[in-house]
């Protein structure tokens, strides 16, 4: 999965759930899920960032 694909997902279901679209029996498995999307793309972002660091810190000090 992409961060785009589980940031489209997450937003989704955010969106259901804030207009109340999710049957109560749902809800706990969606929530499950939106935390796990949650956590997918925060993970996603760090990793993001580490190689961002490391790339700018190679390159050529002025």
């Amino acid at each position: 999965m992409t961060y785009q694909e589980a940031y489209d997902q997450l937003s989704t279901l955010v969106y259901e759930i804030e207009n109340e679209e999710v049957p109560l029996d749902e809800l706990p498995g969606k929530i499950r899920l939106a935390t796990e999307l949650i956590t997918f793309c925060q993970d996603r972002l760090r990793a993001v960032e580490t190689e961002y660091q490391e790339v700018i810190e190679r390159l050529p000090k002025r």
